[in-house]
Order: C-alpha cells, then structure tokens, then sequence
C-alpha cells in the first residue's frame, strides 16, 4: 500500500482538501495529513479517516520556530517513509521539501496555491521568491491550481514548464457539485435564515464569502455598497467569512461594516451553500487568488459573479459567459459592475445558468483523478 502525505501550514487550510485525504484512502493510499494539531485539524482527519503528523508551523519566517518545524517534518518522514508527499501553501512545502530531498522521498508534488510575493516590495518579496524556487527546485512536479498562477510562475523563473502542471481547467481540490447546487438547498431553512438577517422579498442582496482581509478587496466593496446603497435602502451586502484583523491594514473598516444598516456579516458559517442561496449576485474583487474557489461555488449555484481581472480570480470566471471581470481595486468600476447587474434581470439570468455549465469543469473527481495520475507517473529523475 503506498504512503501519501499531504501537508499544510494553517489549520483553516483543510477546507481546500476536503474530501481528497478520504477518496486517497478509498483507492487504497495509507494517509496522513501533515499540519498544526488543532481540534479543526483532529475533526477533520477524523472525518477523512487518515493519521495526523503533528507539526507546529508559523505563517511568517521566524527562524527558531522554522527550524523547530523542519526537525518535526524530518523525524515524521523517516517514520512512514512516504511513498508520496504532496505539499501545498508556503511553508509546510518549502520545510517538507527540503526534508523530502534529504530523505530521498521518491515523489514529491508541490501544490503552488499562488504567490505571496505578487504584492509585496523590497526584502520580503525577494526572500518570498527565494523560497519558492527553492520548494520548486526540490520538487518533482509542481501542481499550478490554475493557468495565470503557472504564467506568474514560470514569468518569474520560479520553475520549469517542463516540471509544471494544470489540472483540467485548474483547481488545487474541485467541489462537491452536489453539495454546490441550488436545489440541494433546504428551503424552510432557508426561509429562517433570511428571516433572522431580517431580509424581505423587495431586498436584492449582493454577497461576498472569503476571509476578511486587505487582499481580498473588503475596502473597495464597502465604499462601492456604500455608495449604491444611499441611493437606494434596499440594498443588502451579505459578508460570510471570518475577520482576521492582522491582515486589515484599516481597522475602522470592520467597524464601518458592522455599523452599516445594509450590511450584515455573519462570520464562517459551515453551510456556506445556504448563504449563497440568499444571495442574488456574488462579488470577489481580490487583488490575487491562487484560484478563486468561491467564484466557482457561487457559479455552481447558480449566481452571476463580479470578480477581477487578476491572477487565480480570472481562471475562476468564464469572462462575460458566468461573471464579469474588472479593473482591481476600483471603486468605480466595482460600482459599475454592481449596479449594471442590479439593473439587468435578464443578464443577472444568463450569467447565472452559464454558471451552472461552467461550475461542471471543476468536480473535485476530476482534480483527484488527475493528481492520482501524476503520483502515478512522476519521474523521481526529474532533478
């Protein structure tokens, strides 16, 4: 039976692998999920049915704690003696795969997510650079979760074509088309929830789903809403996700929001499908994706998206077929966006059952297949 080894940094991460570790098992990997001991982590290798490797794992650099880790992973590795690793976000891959390469772990796959480095200047982004050539480098093949994020990568020297991948039409885990589907929806349910956010029927609501952070465009929707919004009181913005301050550079934003009268932020919510369900137009005007995954659960329930013109967000939307796709971090052109599709039934319609056409590029089985496939048939001789 061969070994598999997925990793991540942060413990929120396993929400991009959902289902993988469990169909892996199912085709007859022994699995093991290399991240943070957290209860999200115990609960969802539970669920999974693979082992979890404990390792303690700081976002930013920090030396110590980095070294600390990398002893971890190795002494993890020389135990299983994984047959294959496949490490995705930044750090867990760059420490896995150094001590992957020392190890000799015969296939070793890198999940690039997207790059930290596309906004960022100076030192940091040089440091940011180094590291990914260096995971790429002691990679055997690297799996790009989309075509811009794989165009980014190789524009920046960071890796070979010849070592490079796209799934299909990209994706680091696909989805679960039948959990993403409008009529999957429990209706009475649906009925409280929009009860409770005290929504009427005269109410169009717009929706956003992602953490709250700089990069994701959480300043330009605020004003662009704003803005619509004292035209007309009969806007709704619906905000699903969690605040994570550290990455708000303006921390009166999130006080504007929760003192707004159209805006109502929920928090994470686990039935994310039922949100959507309440929505009538989903936007993501972040300023980079690796791949904009909710674009795609938006689109697989039926909803016209805004999204922009970016790395990762623009291999999510089918421009002008699901979504529309503009200029990043403009006010104006969001607000243009949003009251074109506000005024547009018609539009709004077609959008939004092409999304359904496009939502089908993406099942997670596809992703599954073609990574099982690449396990399958990398040559460890590569470098």
């Amino acid at each position: 039976m061969k070994k598999l080894i997925v990793g991540i940094t942060a413990p929120g991460s396993v929400v991009l692998i959902e289902g993988q570790l469990k169909y892996f098992k199912e085709i007859g990997y022994k699995t093991y999920l290399l991240a943070p001991k957290t209860e999200r982590v115990i609960e969802y290798c539970e669920r999974e049915g693979c082992e979890l490797l404990a390792v303690q794992l700081e976002r930013e650099i920090s030396l110590f704690s980095d070294l600390k880790a990398l002893f971890q992973i190795f002494i993890h590795f020389a135990r299983i003696r994984p047959d294959v690793i496949n490490l995705g976000t930044p750090k867990v891959s760059l420490l896995g795969m150094f001590a992957g390469k020392l190890l000799g772990v015969k296939t070793r796959i890198y999940t690039c997510r997207g790059f930290r480095f596309e906004h960022e200047k100076g030192n940091k982004r040089a440091i940011l650079l180094k590291m990914e050539k260096i995971t790429a480098k002691f990679s055997h093949r690297i799996i790009c979760i989309s075509e811009s994020v794989k165009q980014l990568g190789l524009e920046n020297s960071l890796f070979l074509e010849s070592k490079t991948i796209v799934i299909n039409k990209g994706s680091s885990n696909g989805f679960d088309l039948d959990k993403f589907n409008p009529i999957s929806v429990d209706n009475n349910l649906k009925l409280q929830t929009k009860n409770g956010l005290k929504y009427t029927n005269n109410n169009f609501v717009f929706g956003f789903v992602g953490r709250l952070v700089d990069r994701k465009g959480i300043n330009e929707l605020y004003f662009a809403f704003d803005k619509l919004y004292k035209n007309n009181d009969n806007l709704r913005l619906l905000i699903v996700g969690p605040i994570e301050f550290a990455q708000i550079s303006d921390k009166t934003l999130i006080d504007k929001y929760k003192n707004h009268p159209g805006i109502n932020l929920v928090g994470s919510q686990s039935n994310v499908p039922l949100y959507l369900s309440l929505m009538d137009v989903f936007i993501l005007p972040a300023w980079w994706e690796g791949f904009g995954n909710v674009s795609v659960q938006a689109a697989a329930m039926g909803l016209p998206v805004i999204s922009t013109d970016v790395t990762g967000s623009r291999d999510a939307v089918s421009k002008d077929f699901n979504g529309l796709l503009i200029e990043v971090k403009s006010i104006d052109k969001l607000k243009e966006a949003m009251i074109q599709l506000y005024n547009n039934e018609e539009l709004r319609t077609k959008l939004g059952n092409n999304g359904l056409v496009w939502a089908k590029n993406f099942d997670n089985k596809v992703i599954w297949e073609g990574m099982d496939n690449l396990f399958k048939t990398t040559n460890c001789n590569l470098i």
